[in-house]
């Protein structure tokens, strides 16, 4: 529902914009959970170049938790600068606007929802895969 709104800002740019979508129940706060995703699917939308791809999977993660990934054709994030685009104010492109924020809330709200966060890079090396996987 939350990322609907995001296939018309793909669409200005010709991203191809695609949904896994598989039922799997996640116990919290539905506006902070709204708000996660809301980021992660902008900041891919954002960072990913025009005539690019974003994907937005919903899985039932092993043990029964939720998994929510978001991979794109962006540029990615070197491998050292990882841990840092969960602070606050940090970017790593200052030509794409944007305050910084959005990686700091998600890691806020996950930690919130006992979540955890990983990224890697996305097939073939190309892009990344923001995964974030929720206990049962």
């Amino acid at each position: 529902e939350v990322a609907q709104y995001f296939v018309e800002e793909a669409g200005k740019k010709d991203i191809d914009i695609g949904f896994d979508l598989q039922p799997a129940a996640v116990a919290g706060d539905s506006f902070l959970l709204r708000d996660l995703v809301d980021n992660l699917v902008d900041n891919a939308v954002r960072y990913t170049p025009a005539g690019g791809t974003v994907t937005v999977r919903c899985l039932r993660g092993a043990g029964g938790g939720a998994l929510l990934e978001i991979e794109d054709s962006g540029p990615g994030i070197p491998m050292h600068q990882r841990a840092q685009v969960f602070q606050r104010f940090m970017r790593l492109d200052d030509s794409i606007p944007g305050s910084g924020l959005g990686l700091a809330i998600v890691r806020d709200i996950a930690q919130a929802h006992g979540a955890s966060i990983e990224l890697a890079d996305g097939p073939g090396g190309a892009g990344m895969v923001l995964t974030v996987r929720f206990p049962a």
